[in-house]
C-alpha cells in the first residue's frame, strides 16, 4: 500500500455586488521533497443574463495549467420552456504544461505526459439545487497525438454560509 501525507486547503470569497467569487488553494507534501502546489480560481455571474464564467490556474511539481469556461443557462429561451429552465450549455478551453514527471509519470497520475490543449462543448442539466448531470465532447491536441474525448457524469456542490442568511 502506497500513501503520502499532505496539508492544505481551499478558500474562496463571494462578493454579491459584482457577483464575483475569487479564491485560492495551497497544498504541501509533508515527506520526501516537501513540494508545494497552489492554485487560483475566479467565478463571475452576469446580473442581467443567465451567464457565468469560471476560470482556474493550478501549478504543482507534476505540471501547471489553466482553464476558462463560459456557461449559458437557457432559462430565457422560449423554445423548450420547462426543460430550458434547468438546461445550461457550456464551452471550455484549457491548457496543461507537463512538469518534471515525463510521459510515464503523467500516465501513472492520469495526466498528459506532454503539453496539451483541449476544447470542450457540453450540456449541463440541473436535477435539483446543487445536483446536475453533465455531458460533453472535447478535442485534445498534443504532440503525442490528437483525439476525441467524451465525458459524462453527475456533480454535486454544497455551500456552508459563514454569516447570516436570508433577509431580516
Amino acid at each position: 500500500m502506497d500513501s503520502e501525507r499532505h496539508v492544505g486547503g481551499r478558500l474562496g470569497f463571494f462578493f454579491p455586488g459584482p457577483r464575483l467569487e475569487v479564491g485560492g488553494s495551497w497544498q504541501k507534501a509533508l515527506q520526501e521533497e516537501r513540494k508545494n502546489a497552489f492554485g487560483f480560481h475566479l467565478v463571475w455571474q452576469a446580473a442581467k443574463v443567465p451567464l457565468s464564467v469560471h476560470s482556474e490556474y493550478a501549478r504543482s511539481f507534476e505540471g501547471s495549467g489553466y482553464w476558462i469556461e463560459g456557461a449559458y443557462r437557457l432559462s430565457q429561451s422560449h423554445f423548450w420552456q420547462k426543460a430550458a429552465r434547468r438546461t445550461e450549455v457550456a464551452a471550455r478551453a484549457q491548457q496543461f504544461y507537463s512538469g518534471e514527471i515525463g510521459p510515464d509519470g503523467g500516465e501513472a497520475l492520469g495526466l498528459p505526459g506532454t503539453n496539451t490543449r483541449e476544447a470542450d462543448f457540453g450540456v449541463n442539466y440541473f436535477l435539483r439545487d446543487g445536483l446536475k448531470g453533465v455531458a460533453s465532447y472535447g478535442r485534445q491536441f498534443s504532440s503525442a497525438g490528437n483525439f476525441n474525448q467524451w465525458t459524462y457524469g453527475i456533480a454535486y456542490r454544497f455551500l456552508v454560509p459563514l454569516g447570516r442568511t436570508g433577509a431580516q
